[in-house]
């Protein structure tokens, strides 16, 4: 067999050394973005015009599919590329912004809101992307009710927006913690904040950029989007898609506000315990398995930080003698009750999967998403039916809400309030406005009127909750 030669060779040899070639792929997946951006303006043209009129096609839809084989989803998804990335919102040029992201982190970044989109940077992987839609796709499970009915940590609520959601990540992360309190309370300065911002950049964000997601009880998931040690933060409210920006100097403000004094000094981990009220939990040694060597990989490590799940409640713990589907032991035995749990367990399990579809990749969106370009010819959409708003019933957010049983639609007050027992919910939100008052006193008889204020408003969101509660229950 004869060795290969000539081009065969020229190809193989071609590039030198890794950074040249990872050049000449970044530069093709470039072309590949900006393509996808005119194709999109292309069909747009076709769909706002009348130019397919001597086609003999009747839309762009079906013109695509006969002619390149496109479906309705692959034309929808162009269209919305060039909606959300293009110069404008209409023509055939990419945002400058853009320009390095690729199509792959792209065609994800659609699902995002555009509050999250405009502070991400082309250095983050797709698979820093995927998490980041990962939780907000977990925020959309809670409904407002369920958030309105969560037990808030009182210790946050003197805190502002950073401040919360600085407190959570110490609570999540004792040892980040310990990083951030060091960084505040024991940096050498040197007259300026700089030091104190080089060693909190090396606990929030070792990469240099970072997302760290957490969740407040009481009012959901919040992204800190940290992008550098010159540039601003951003917390993002991942519910309202509100943007609170602050600089290092209030970041290191809103932290040093959660270090408190200690007799002995500056010591992180009774600051903590003071903090949080509750001992400082020690680290669990696991013997893991003995495991090939790897060579670490940085590019790998992954720019966002999920929120933690709150442990379940004893009222979510299923009881001694049960099985986790609410049933007795007892009764599990029966054959009868066998066969309607099974059954029960079909239709759950095809919930769960109808929800994990909705929840999933782009294409898996695709239905829902024509609706929102705007271009979709022929009207599709639908998303995944009307379950989907509802939530996932399964999941572990929500502390402080009574379980609800997998086939109740938390979108519906009336059944969630009838899930959790209507009179039982009520008692429960007259004795916390009962308990509310005399805190209220005591702040104006100090003259707080700003906390009094927002006490206040605790008191009327909970009372609006439960009159429409009510009305909706009692008045069938």
């Amino acid at each position: 067999m004869e060795p290969l030669k000539g081009e065969v060779l020229d190809i193989h040899n071609a590039y030198q050394s890794y950074g040249e070639y990872k050049a000449a792929l970044d530069g093709e997946l470039q072309k590949s973005a900006e393509s996808f951006v005119r194709i999109g303006y292309l069909l747009k043209v076709a769909v706002d015009t009348d130019i397919l009129k001597e086609s003999g096609y009747r839309n762009v839809n079906e013109f695509a599919q006969e002619e390149y084989n496109l479906d309705k989803s692959q034309v929808s998804r162009f269209i919305r590329i060039n909606d959300e990335f293009s110069e404008n919102g209409y023509s055939d040029r990419l945002q400058e912004r853009y320009r390095n992201f690729g199509y792959a982190k792209l065609a994800l970044m659609l699902l995002l809101p555009a509050e999250i989109n405009e502070e991400l940077t082309s250095d983050y992987s797709k698979a820093d992307i995927q998490a980041i839609k990962d939780e907000i796709a977990e925020e959309k499970k809670v409904s407002d009710l369920e958030v309105l009915m969560e037990d808030k940590d009182q210790r946050q609520q003197s805190f502002a927006t950073l401040g919360k959601v600085l407190h959570q990540i110490g609570k999540d992360d004792p040892e980040l913690y310990l990083k951030m309190h060091d960084a505040v309370c024991n940096t050498v300065y040197d007259g300026t904040s700089r030091p104190v911002i080089d060693k909190l950049m090396d606990a929030l964000a070792p990469n240099g950029e970072a997302v760290i997601s957490v969740r407040i009880a009481g009012e959901g998931r919040k992204m800190l989007m940290i992008k550098g040690v010159d540039i601003d933060s951003v917390v993002v409210d991942v519910r309202s898609g509100e943007k609170t920006s602050c600089t290092w100097d209030q970041l290191i403000d809103e932290m040093e506000a959660l270090c408190p004094d200690v007799e002995d000094g500056a010591d992180g981990r009774k600051a903590w315990e003071i903090l949080y009220g509750e001992p400082f939990p020690e680290k669990k040694e696991e013997i893991a398995p003995v495991q090939p060597q790897k060579k670490t990989d940085a590019r790998r490590e992954s720019k966002v930080t999920k929120a933690k799940k709150p442990e379940k409640t004893k009222a979510e713990t299923p009881a001694a003698g049960q099985t986790e589907e609410g049933k007795s032991q007892e009764e599990d035995q029966k054959p009868e009750k066998q066969e309607a749990a099974g059954v029960e367990n079909e239709e759950s399990g095809k919930r769960e999967t109808q929800e994990e579809s909705c929840a999933g990749g782009e294409q898996d969106r695709e239905s829902s998403a024509d609706t929102e370009s705007g271009h979709d010819e022929d009207g599709a959409g639908g998303g995944c039916g009307p379950e989907s708003a509802g939530g996932g019933a399964d999941r572990e957010d929500g502390a402080g809400v009574a379980p609800v049983q997998p086939d109740v639609r938390l979108g519906d007050q009336k059944d969630f309030a009838a899930a959790i027992g209507v009179e039982q919910y009520i008692n429960n939100q007259k004795k916390a406005i009962m308990e509310a008052l005399p805190t209220m006193q005591a702040k104006c008889r100090a003259g707080d009127w700003d906390g009094l204020i927002e006490k206040a408003k605790d008191i009327i969101t909970i009372a609006e909750a439960v009159k429409n509660i009510e009305e909706v229950y009692r008045n069938e």
